[in-house]
């Protein structure tokens, strides 16, 4: 029996037929990729959020320690702060009160633009702010040492010499810093030295 091979050569030039993607499977793959990138645009701008939240908070709280430990320092140094309101000859200087803590430093540690250092706490812009007053009652412009405070720094307990006048015989520092939700409450106390009296 003879058997015959009938080979099929294509003609050459033409390319083999591809077939391509249809329209719904088009469709399909963009709706696909562009729920791909939407995702990922939204962990992208969500890790962007988390990071600037920490830096900001990271950075309330360390001027809320560095004022801290600044306005405790100046206590611990200080001649005399005032809890009553003081008259000099051409000026006064206002008690402390909640809100404001007027600081007189040892005249030896004074510089000549600075007599009085007053640590005000300004509720409208929940700012501490700092500022000084020369001999001379000139006043310095005010500079923020703390933000995003909540509420009033300053509480201190009484004592008395040996006249009854009254003195602080210690100071309480309570800075509150709420940035977000995240909250922290960095407190200390000290006593001026010049007050203490060992027995």
């Amino acid at each position: 029996m003879i058997s015959h091979t009938v080979t099929m050569n294509r003609r050459p030039g033409r390319p083999a037929r591809v077939r391509g993607l249809s329209l719904p499977e088009v469709m399909i793959s963009l709706a696909i990729t562009t729920m791909l990138l939407t995702a990922i645009a939204a962990a992208f701008h969500s890790s962007s959020q988390i990071i600037t939240a920490n830096d900001e908070f990271f950075r309330a709280t360390q001027a809320g320690r560095v004022c801290l430990t600044q306005i405790l320092t100046e206590t611990r140094r200080a001649d005399a702060i005032a809890c009553e309101r003081i008259n000099f000859p051409n000026f006064s200087v206002p008690p402390l009160t909640a809100d404001l803590l007027p600081i007189s430093r040892p005249l030896a540690g004074q510089s000549s633009m600075e007599f009085i250092r007053y640590y005000r706490y300004d509720a409208p812009t929940k700012r501490i702010m700092l500022s000084f007053q020369d001999a001379n009652v000139n006043m310095s412009a005010e500079h923020p040492v703390a933000s995003k405070v909540q509420k009033s720094p300053f509480a201190w307990e009484l004592g008395y010499d040996k006249d009854n006048k009254p003195f602080v015989k210690r100071l309480t520092v309570s800075v509150e810093i709420l940035e977000g939700t995240n909250n922290i409450r960095l407190s200390g106390s000290a006593a001026p030295r010049r007050t203490i009296v060992y027995e």
